[in-house]
């Protein structure tokens, strides 16, 4: 019970923790955006200049860095942070109703997920998809235990 209660904190932790840095990254694109592109492009060209290791992801950068995708990220951050923070408040209601909705949103990104990993494999992409799979499977799993237990 001990242990099930601490996956379930961290869960809660990383959702308000996620919410909190897309937040930041969220104001910095739309107060800052002329500053965000400059920082990026700063990046690429010192990614590029880092070696072969990084020179591809700095040219990748450089090749789709616009002023539309700074805003278009801005647009993403705003509605991942929303959405993080609600799932962490939904989680920390306790209700199974709400553990459900959290569960069924997530559960409904990884065929997303999975096709963008089949379009562009990359380490961060499998790393996210293990996270938002881990997540739903325990979730899952403590909900239908829960269930499980009540029917006796």
């Amino acid at each position: 019970m001990q242990r099930e209660k601490l996956g379930f904190r961290l869960i809660i932790g990383y959702k308000f923790a996620k919410a909190a840095l897309m937040f930041g990254v969220a104001l910095w694109l739309t107060i800052a955006p002329g500053e965000a592109y400059r920082t990026l492009d700063f990046m690429a060209r010192e990614l590029v200049e880092g070696g072969a290791a990084f020179a591809r992801l700095g040219n990748w950068i450089h090749a789709h860095l616009s002023n539309n995708i700074v805003l278009r990220g801005a647009v993403l951050a705003w509605v991942d942070s929303l959405s993080s923070a609600v799932e962490g408040f939904l989680l920390l209601s306790g209700k199974t109703w709400a553990q459900w909705i959290v569960i069924v949103g997530l559960a409904g990104l990884l065929p997303f997920e999975i096709a963008s990993i089949v379009h562009h494999p990359r380490v961060g992409k499998f790393a996210v998809l293990a996270a938002n799979l881990a997540i739903v499977a325990y979730l899952a799993r403590g909900q239908i235990l829960k269930a499980r237990a009540h029917a006796a």
